[in-house]
């Protein structure tokens, strides 16, 4: 798979416009525009995916990607949007949210409304996939 690359443009006012770029992350050669759940990990917090495989120089020999845990939390979107009817203390959780741990690597998230990235699809932990990176 092929990603896009924009070119930078300078716009009228002479600013310029600039896409963000994703590197190899064995090599660090560019290899085109990030996608939306690369930039939704990068501000959420998460680690990027592995993207050696799509790599010209390093694709031939790249392992799979590894599976990597992570901790989200989950619940009624009220709960966690801090806007529900149940008891809580100021700035915490109500008793009907959880933490669950996911392979992030095999997870799909996209940004919300909210500003808070939305898991939408959620692979358990341990992942069934790849064996772990880290436990």
């Amino acid at each position: 798979m092929t990603r896009p690359n924009t070119p930078d443009r300078i716009n009228q006012d002479g600013s310029k416009t600039i896409t963000t770029k994703r590197a190899c992350n064995g090599c660090g050669q560019l290899l085109g525009d990030i996608n939306n759940a690369e930039m939704s990990a990068a501000i959420g917090g998460r680690p990027l995916p592995d993207v050696r495989r799509e790599c010209p120089s390093c694709g031939p020999t790249a392992p799979a990607p590894a599976c990597v845990p992570t901790t989200v939390v989950a619940g009624d979107m009220l709960c966690l949007d801090y806007e529900c009817d149940h008891d809580a203390a100021d700035g915490e959780y109500c008793t009907e949210v959880r933490e669950e741990r996911i392979c992030d690597t095999h997870s799909i998230s996209a940004a919300s409304e909210t500003g808070w990235d939305e898991i939408t699809h959620a692979e358990p932990w341990p992942c069934r996939f790849t064996t772990a990176a880290v436990s």
